[in-house]
């Protein structure tokens, strides 16, 4: 099986109108879509690596990622179940709602193709900006400042 990652996209219309990035900026306290897309490692160049689509072949169905947004508060981490778009089977999407805050910048990903599984992590995928003021109400208990 490929070497799988995550690409961010942002600005996200539809297949033909969309940008990458180097990270999702979300703020906390915001119900936000990210859009990601599914790229092979192993294609060539190693610094523009191909879509892989999901999907492909009998044994490869069905499809489902599962995307992580891992914490050291056990209870702050949540997975949420990505949907694949219609038109393109490289780029799928998340929901986050507004009552889930992500508590670190890295992204773990769970790819299901049949009975295959691949798992990775993109490190720094995202940056969460709080509000000035503290008022967004998600922060846990035990978040520390210094």
């Amino acid at each position: 099986m490929a070497r799988l990652s995550a690409k961010p996209i942002v600005n996200f219309q539809n297949i033909n109108s969309f940008d990458y990035a180097n990270q999702w900026i979300v703020r906390a306290g915001d119900q936000t879509t990210l859009y990601f897309q599914i790229v092979n490692l192993d294609s060539c160049p190693s610094d523009c690596p191909q879509r892989y689509i999901l999907g492909l072949g009998a044994g490869n169905q069905p499809v489902q990622i599962r995307v992580t947004f891992p914490s050291i508060d056990c209870n702050s981490t949540f997975t949420l179940i990505a949907q694949q778009d219609p038109n393109d089977g490289s780029v799928f999407s998340v929901v986050v709602p507004y009552t889930s805050t992500p508590q670190t910048g890295n992204v773990k990903f769970t790819v299901y193709q049949g009975n295959n599984v691949n798992n990775f992590e993109v490190l720094q995928m995202m940056n969460v900006e709080y509000s000035n003021d503290g008022s967004d109400g998600n922060l846990p208990d035990n978040t520390c400042f210094f």
